[in-house]
């Protein structure tokens, strides 16, 4: 499959012990990212908060990623709406109503003029 703007690349649980704790919230997933282009995703990184890195790194990175691709037409204006988060914190605390994101709370806010995304959400330890 020909990869396409504002396709979302998720990520297999790697197994690092973060991953792990993602996983007992989501399931097998536990990151995922925006095609930009052809040649750059746009994602919230613990490491560089939301940013625009090439596909090669971020591949080389995450080894591989399923593709899912919305029915939206308009995929220049969900990069739009990406972009203008770009620089914006991690969120660490994974709460709602930071002016930070981690990587699914970023995607659903991109997306959110165009897809109401079910979020699930994030919880460590005892339930």
């Amino acid at each position: 499959m020909k990869l396409k703007q504002a396709d979302l690349l998720f990520v297999k649980n790697g197994h690092s012990d973060l991953d792990e704790g993602i996983a007992e919230s989501t399931g097998n997933f536990v990151y995922v990212a925006i095609l930009a282009d052809e040649e750059n995703v746009i994602h919230a990184t613990a490491d560089s908060g939301v940013c625009l890195q090439s596909l090669q790194l971020f591949l080389e990175k995450n080894k591989s990623a399923d593709v899912y691709r919305t029915n939206v037409k308009n995929t220049k204006r969900i990069i739009f709406n990406a972009k203008t988060h770009l620089g914006k914190p991690y969120n660490f605390s994974f709460q709602p109503g930071t002016n930070s994101f981690y990587c699914s709370q970023f995607v659903v806010t991109a997306f959110e003029d165009f897809v109401k995304f079910s979020e699930q959400p994030m919880f460590f330890g005892d339930r």
